[in-house]
C-alpha cells in the first residue's frame, strides 16, 4: 500500500512538472502571437500550481505581458518577484526601472538604471534615464500653469483616447464594449477593437465644462478591426484615419509567420452628402506600421508616425507635402524631434506649433507631451509641458482649441476611470501660454533644468584566455572577475580571439579566473592603480588554461614524502586541494601515480609508492570526490626523472625530486548528476554574490605574474601599470594597499565587537561596506557621516558592516532612501537573512 502511495505521489508531481513545462511553452507561443491576455491566464495558472517553487522565467513572462498591456502595478509585482530570485539578465533591471519610474519611484528607479548602466555599459539608456529621474526632482518647483480634470462623461472603464475636432464636437477612439452581440476581441488587450465615437460639449466651444453623451459613428467608419485615431482638414471635408488589418509580419523573435495588426493610414473625402470609399495612403506596408495622421488645416502637409527602417528610434515622426496632386516622399523630422525612443501622436496647429508625445526625451515617465515650432526653418528643442499636463504615466494625444487656451489630452494616470482616459485642461489666469508662439519664445528663455548623469570616467581592463601549451586563443571561455570590495563576481565571455574586456574601478582589488570545459582553470589578481592616468590596461598576464587530454600526465607540484614514509605531509595538502578543485570542475577520471627515489629494492619501492598513491587518493576522496573516479598506482623507482640511479651519489634534494606525485587523465564522462561545477549556469554580463561560489574558487592565484604590457616609453617608466595584487596563501587575494599604522591613541581602542548576532536572525539589513579585515566603527561613521548604530557580521573571511534591522523589505527600503539624502553613502544595498543565513542582495 505504501509503495503504491509513493508511486502515485511521484507520478503526480512528475506530471505537474511536465505539465508546467508545456504550459510555459504554450505561453511563449501566445506571446509570439501578441496574445498577452491568454498568455497571462496560462502563466498565472502555472503560478497557482507551483506557489512555492515557481520558476523565475514565469515571473518575467508575466511581467512582460502586463507591461505590454500597460498594467504597470501588476507588471511591477512580477518583475519584483523575478529579480528577488537573483541571477537575472541585465535588461530586466532596465524594464523594472522603467516600471518604477512610471510609478513615480524615481530614486529607486535611478539606482536600477545605474545598475543596468554598469551591467550593460554599451547601452546609453541606463545613464540617460538615470539623469531623467534627477531632472524630475529639479522640476518640482516649476509653477503650475494649467487646470486639468477628468472628462467623466467621455470615459469608461476601458480605453478612451485620441480626440480630434469634428463638426460641432469631437471624434475620439475607444475599445469599450459596443453590445452583447459584439464578440470580436483584440487579443493584445483582451478588449474590443478600437472604434470611433462622437460627442459634443455641453456648452458650445467649451471643452472644459463637460460633454454630452457619446454615440458610435456609423459607416464608413468602424470596420472589422481598429479604427482611429483620426484627423480632419479643409473644414472637415478631408479625413485621414489610422486603421489596422491582419498581416503576416516578422516579429521580434524572427518568426515571419506571425499574424498581427499592422497600422495603416486611409483617407476619404466628403462631398456634402457622403464620404467616398477609403483609399490607402501610398506608404502603407505589411512590413511596418504607418499611423497617427495629423493634417495642417489646409490639408497640404501630413504628419504621421512610422517604424519604417532608417529612423532614429522605435517610432519616428515623418511629414509629406502635397505637391502636383500627390504626396511627396516622406521626410523624417530629424534628431531635433525624434529620439532613441518612441515619438507618437503628432498634432499640428494653424500657426505651426507641433505637439507630440515621446518616451525618449527628458520626462516624468512613460509618454510625455512636448511642443516645438520652427525657428529660422529649424525645429526648436522640444519643450516638456510639465505637470499637470504630464505625469509619470503615458500622456498623449494633445488637442487644442483655436485660441490655444484650453483643450483635451489622453492619459492612463492612476486617478482615471479606465485604462486610458480623456482629460480637459485650461490655462490658469495670468500665466505664460506655452501653447502659442509668443508663449513659447518667452518660456524658452528659461530653459529646462536637465540633469545629465555621467558615470565616473570608465576604466577598462582587458585580457586573453589561451591554451597553455599551444598558445592559441580559447573562444567562448568563461572569465569570472571578483570585485573583492563588494564581494561580487562578474561573468564575462571571450570572443573568437580569446579576448575579453570590462569596466573596472581604480584602487579596487580584483581577481580574474578563466575557465573552459576540459581545461585546468587559471586565475590572476590585479589592481588598477590610481596614479596611472590611462583609461585602459591589460591584465598582468594572459590566463593560460592547460587542456585535460586523455593520457596526458600532469605533475602535482610539491607533493613530497619523508624518507620511507607514505603519510600526507601538511605541506602537501594545499597542492592536493588543487587537484580536488580540478576534479570538482571537470568530469574526468584520473590515475594518481606515486614515484620513489632509487634507494632500496624494486619490490620494496613498488609497495611504498603504491601506499603513497593510495594515501593521496584517500585524502582526495575525503574532500568529496567519488571513489570510482580515482585509481592509485605506485611506479616505485621505475620512472626516475634525473641521474640518481643505483650507485650514483646524489644530494637529498635530488632524491626528493624523484619522490613525486603525478596524475594522468584516464577518461572523461558525461556528468549526469551535475556534480561538476556547471559553467552553463553563469550568463555573460551577470553579477553574482561571492557566496554562491565554492569556497576554494579564487584561492591560490599566482603571486608572480609575468606582465604582458608593452614596454613603457621613457616618459612612462616611472608610472606604475596594472599591478598584481598581493596573495595570501590559500586565501582570496587582497589589494596591495594596506591601512596606515594606527596612531598611539588608536592602538588602545578595542577591536569591533559585533552588536547584532546573525545566528537565527531573519529580516533585512542595509549593508554599507564589506572588508577582508576588520574596520573600526569610528572610521566608518566618519567616512559615511553616519550616526546610526553599526553592526558587524563576520562570516568566513568577510567582515560586513550594516545598519538597521527590519522585518520587511518596505521598511528597509524606505529607511535606505532617507539615509541616501543625509549621509555620504552612495552604494548601500539591502541584504536578506533567513534563520541566520545571508541570502544576499535584494532589489525591489
Amino acid at each position: 500500500m505504501n509503495k503504491r502511495i509513493v508511486f502515485f505521489i511521484g507520478f503526480f508531481f512528475f506530471g505537474l512538472i511536465v505539465s508546467g513545462f508545456g504550459q510555459i511553452k504554450r505561453a511563449k507561443r501566445l506571446i509570439e502571437l501578441y496574445d498577452y491576455t491568454k498568455a497571462i491566464s496560462v502563466l498565472e495558472n502555472v503560478v497557482s500550481k507551483n506557489k512555492s517553487n515557481t520558476d523565475k522565467e514565469v515571473y518575467l513572462l508575466l511581467g512582460e505581458c502586463y507591461q505590454k498591456k500597460n498594467d504597470v502595478l501588476s507588471a511591477r509585482g512580477w518583475y519584483e518577484k523575478a529579480i528577488e530570485k537573483g541571477n537575472t539578465e541585465p535588461i530586466n533591471y532596465y524594464h523594472y526601472a522603467q516600471l518604477l519610474r512610471t510609478l513615480g519611484e524615481y530614486q529607486q528607479a535611478k539606482t536600477l538604471f545605474l545598475k543596468y548602466m554598469t551591467l550593460a555599459p554599451n547601452d546609453k539608456r541606463g545613464a540617460i534615464y538615470a539623469g531623467y529621474c534627477d531632472s524630475v526632482v529639479a522640476w518640482q518647483n516649476k509653477p503650475v500653469i494649467f487646470d486639468i480634470k477628468n472628462t467623466a462623461t467621455l470615459n469608461t472603464k476601458y480605453g478612451d483616447f485620441g480626440t480630434t475636432p469634428f463638426r460641432n464636437g469631437i471624434l475620439y477612439t475607444s475599445d469599450r464594449v459596443i453590445s452583447a452581440k459584439e464578440h470580436t476581441v483584440y487579443d493584445w488587450t483582451g478588449n474590443q477593437f478600437l472604434k470611433l465615437y462622437y460627442a459634443e460639449p455641453i456648452y458650445p466651444n467649451d471643452y472644459y465644462n463637460g460633454f454630452k453623451a457619446s454615440k458610435l459613428e456609423g459607416r464608413p467608419f468602424n470596420l472589422r478591426y481598429h479604427d482611429g485615431p483620426a484627423c480632419f482638414a479643409q473644414n472637415d471635408s478631408l479625413l485621414y484615419i489610422t486603421r489596422s488589418n491582419m498581416a503576416r509580419v516578422e516579429n521580434i523573435q524572427g518568426n515571419k509567420h506571425i499574424k498581427t495588426h499592422v497600422l495603416k493610414i486611409f483617407y476619404s473625402r466628403y462631398n456634402g452628402h457622403k464620404w467616398s470609399s477609403f483609399k490607402p495612403f501610398f506608404l502603407n506596408s505589411d512590413k511596418y506600421s504607418v499611423g497617427h495622421p495629423a493634417l495642417t488645416p489646409d490639408g497640404k502637409t501630413l504628419y504621421f508616425i512610422s517604424d519604417m527602417p532608417g529612423g532614429y528610434g522605435g517610432t519616428d515622426i515623418y511629414m509629406c507635402k502635397w505637391e502636383n496632386d500627390k504626396w511627396g516622399n516622406p521626410i523624417n523630422l530629424g534628431p531635433k524631434i525624434n529620439s532613441f525612443g518612441n515619438e507618437m501622436f503628432p498634432t499640428i496647429t494653424s500657426t505651426g506649433e507641433l505637439f507630440f508625445s515621446s518616451d525618449g526625451w527628458p520626462g516624468y515617465g512613460g509618454l510625455d507631451i512636448f511642443v516645438t515650432s520652427k525657428v529660422n526653418g529649424e525645429w526648436s528643442t522640444p519643450l516638456n509641458l510639465h505637470q499637470p499636463i504630464n505625469s509619470s504615466y503615458d500622456d498623449f494625444s494633445m488637442m487644442i482649441k483655436k485660441d490655444k487656451s484650453s483643450g483635451l489630452i489622453s492619459s492612463n494616470r492612476q486617478e482615471g476611470k479606465g485604462n486610458d482616459d480623456i482629460y480637459s485642461f485650461r490655462l490658469k489666469p495670468n500665466t505664460p501660454n506655452v501653447l502659442n508662439q509668443k508663449g513659447l519664445s518667452e518660456i524658452k528663455k528659461a530653459k529646462d533644468s536637465i540633469v545629465k548623469v555621467k558615470a565616473n570616467p570608465l576604466f577598462y581592463v582587458s585580457g586573453y584566455v589561451k591554451d597553455k601549451i599551444r598558445n592559441k586563443p580559447i573562444p567562448n571561455a568563461t572569465v569570472f572577475m571578483l570585485d573583492e570590495g563588494k564581494g561580487e563576481v562578474l561573468t564575462l565571455k571571450t570572443d573568437s580571439t580569446g579576448f575579453f574586456r570590462t569596466p573596472v574601478k581604480k584602487e579596487t582589488p580584483y581577481v580574474v579566473r578563466g575557465m573552459q570545459t576540459g581545461y585546468i582553470a587559471d586565475c590572476e589578481p590585479f589592481i588598477f592603480d590610481t596614479i596611472n592616468k590611462k583609461t585602459e590596461l591589460s591584465i598582468p598576464r594572459d590566463l593560460l588554461l592547460d587542456k585535460l587530454d586523455v593520457n596526458k600526465v600532469f605533475k602535482v607540484e610539491n607533493i613530497y614524502y619523508d624518507f620511507d614514509k607514505w603519510n600526507i605531509r601538511a605541506d602537501a595538502k594545499p597542492e592536493l586541494d588543487k587537484l580536488v578543485r580540478i576534479m570538482k570542475e571537470n568530469p574526468i577520471n584520473i590515475e594518481l601515480g606515486s614515484h620513489t627515489d632509487c634507494r632500496g629494492s624494486f619490490a620494496y619501492n613498488d609497495g611504498l609508492s603504491q601506499r603513497r598513491a593510495e594515501s593521496a587518493v584517500s585524502y582526495i576522496i575525503s574532500q568529496g570526490i567519488s571513489t570510482g573516479r580515482l585509481f592509485a598506482r605506485g611506479y616505485g623507482k621505475r620512472q626516475l626523472i634525473n641521474r640518481c640511479k643505483d650507485g650514483v651519489q646524489c644530494s637529498e634534494e635530488e632524491h626528493q625530486a624523484n619522490r613525486r606525485t603525478e596524475f594522468k587523465i584516464l577518461s572523461s564522462f558525461e556528468d549526469m548528476h551535475k556534480e561538476i561545477f556547471d559553467l552553463n549556469r553563469y550568463k555573460k554580463g551577470l553579477i553574482y554574490d561571492l557566496s554562491l561560489f565554492p569556497s576554494y574558487f579564487f584561492n591560490n592565484c599566482s603571486s608572480n605574474p609575468v606582465k604582458t604590457e608593452p614596454k613603457a616609453t621613457p616618459a612612462e617608466t616611472s608610472k606604475p601599470q596594472l599591478i598584481p595584487a598581493v596573495k595570501k596563501e590559500g586565501v582570496t587575494s587582497t589589494a596591495i594597499k594596506t591601512e596606515p599604522k594606527a596612531t598611539p591613541t588608536e592602538t588602545s581602542k578595542p577591536l569591533n565587537q559585533p552588536v547584532d548576532k546573525v545566528d537565527g536572525y531573519s529580516g533585512y539589513k542595509i549593508q554599507i561596506l564589506a572588508s577582508l579585515t576588520p574596520i573600526s566603527f569610528d572610521k566608518i561613521m566618519l567616512q559615511y557621516n553616519l550616526k546610526e548604530q553599526i553592526r558587524e557580521d563576520h562570516n568566513d573571511k568577510w567582515y560586513r558592516y550594516s545598519i538597521g534591522s527590519f522585518q520587511n523589505f518596505k521598511d528597509a527600503n524606505a529607511y535606505m532612501n532617507t539615509i541616501y539624502t543625509r549621509s555620504k553613502i552612495k552604494s548601500a544595498f539591502i541584504v536578506k537573512f533567513v534563520e541566520g543565513k545571508r541570502i544576499g542582495l535584494v532589489l525591489k
